[in-house]
C-alpha cells in the first residue's frame, strides 16, 4: 500500500497552487485552529473556493479506480442553504471526442443532499464521497455527499485529470474550515497497490 503524506502550510508555493484561482484565498483562523479557514461574505461570481488536491496529469488513475474523496473540517456558515456547503468534483482528461470543458472530457460533482444529512455549524465532521474514507478520524461525524452532478458522459474508464473541492460561486456567504484533504485509490498501477493520499493543510 502507498500512503504518501503531504502537508501544505499557507504562503508557500504550493499552498497557492492548491488554491489556484480561488478568491478570496484561504487565511488562518481566527479561533485558532491549526487548518485552513475560507470565508466569503460578499456576493461575486468570480469568489468562490477551488482547491486542487490531486493531479492526475501524469498518471494513469481512471474514475474505477477512485475508491473516495474527503475532507476533515467543519461547515461554520450554515441556514440549511445548499450552496453554503462545498462539493467535490472529479475532472477526466480530455479525448479530442465529445469532451465538455476546454480542458477537460467531463466533471463529476458531489454534492451535499440537504434533506438526508444533518449539518450543524462549526462541528467537525468527515465529509466524503463515494465510499467511507479509508483514514477516519473517529472525533469526527462522517458525512455523505451523496449527490452525482455530471457534466459530459460518466463513464467509469475514463482517465482522472484532478480531484478537487470547490464552493459555489453564486453562493452569497460560504464560511469553511478544512485540516486535511483525502483520496483513497483502489490499486491502478502493476505492483503499487492501494494509494491513500492524506494532504494535511497548515496555517
Amino acid at each position: 500500500m502507498s500512503i504518501p503524506n503531504f502537508q501544505s502550510k499557507l504562503g508557500t508555493t504550493g499552498s497557492m497552487s492548491i488554491q489556484a484561482d480561488s478568491l478570496p484565498t484561504a487565511i488562518a483562523d481566527a479561533d485558532g485552529r491549526t487548518g485552513w479557514f475560507y470565508e466569503k461574505n460578499v456576493g461575486g461570481a468570480d469568489r468562490k473556493l477551488n482547491w486542487y488536491f490531486y493531479s492526475g496529469a501524469n498518471e494513469t488513475l481512471k474514475i474505477k479506480d477512485v475508491l473516495s474523496m474527503s475532507f476533515l473540517g467543519s461547515i461554520d456558515k450554515w441556514t440549511k442553504v445548499s450552496n453554503q456547503a462545498p462539493f467535490f468534483v472529479l475532472y477526466t482528461k480530455m479525448t479530442g471526442d465529445g469532451d465538455a470543458g476546454a480542458w477537460y472530457h467531463s466533471k463529476h460533482a458531489y454534492a451535499l443532499n440537504v434533506n438526508s444529512q444533518l449539518i450543524r455549524a462549526g462541528e467537525r465532521c468527515q465529509f466524503y464521497c463515494l465510499a467511507k474514507p479509508v483514514k477516519k478520524h473517529f472525533d469526527a461525524r462522517l458525512i455523505e455527499f451523496s449527490t452525482r452532478i455530471d457534466t459530459g458522459a460518466y463513464d467509469i474508464n475514463n482517465e482522472v485529470l484532478a480531484l478537487s473541492l470547490h464552493t459555489d460561486s453564486a453562493a452569497d456567504e460560504v464560511s469553511l474550515y478544512c485540516d486535511e484533504l483525502q483520496a483513497n485509490f483502489h490499486s491502478f498501477v502493476r505492483g503499487t497497490g492501494a494509494t491513500n493520499i492524506q494532504l494535511k493543510l497548515l496555517s
